[in-house]
């Protein structure tokens, strides 16, 4: 698939925090005020492994295709994790009588996303997913880190 250099990245801004935040918002809005302990230690798990689950299987489907430079990928879906943080923490939190469910709603997400590394590391501790989000955030440094396999050797 040919695309510009920017929509690839892009792309994977949205995967990212999409494959990220999903599991925290849906168990948020399935647990609602009864998110407790064992819900915190579901998402340490489910959330770094949904985002390696995007590195492992979506890239296999024509559609979302692996970058070549490994490092790109990994950075864009970084920055996508911290940038979407507000607003999905916002999401999740809308089942228990915060985010959109109350007034200033969009204003704090607005807010939350111009100044999104202070923000989306404060929302996540009260959200349960600091851990979660240490461990990707280092997981996909890591990622960025590692050289890609040469497609030569590949198709050989």
């Amino acid at each position: 698939m040919n695309q510009t250099p920017i929509l690839g990245k892009l792309k994977y801004v949205l995967l990212g925090g999409f494959f990220f935040w999903a599991p925290s918002v849906l168990l948020h809005w399935f647990r609602g005020h009864k998110f407790s302990g064992l819900d915190v230690l579901a998402v340490t798990v489910l959330l770094p492994f949904t985002t390696v689950l995007l590195f492992g299987a979506v890239p296999k489907t024509t559609v979302f295709e692996v970058p070549e430079n490994h490092k790109q990928a990994a950075l864009s879906a970084l920055l996508g994790i911290w940038l979407l943080g507000p607003l999905m923490m916002s999401l999740g939190w809308s089942s228990s009588g915060g985010g959109f469910s109350g007034s200033g709603g969009w204003l704090f997400v607005t807010l939350g996303t111009a100044a999104f590394p202070v923000f989306t590391f404060i929302m996540s501790t009260y959200d349960g997913t600091l851990a979660a989000l240490s461990i990707t955030t280092a997981a996909l440094v890591f990622l960025s880190k590692v050289r890609a396999p040469d497609r030569v050797a590949q198709t050989r």
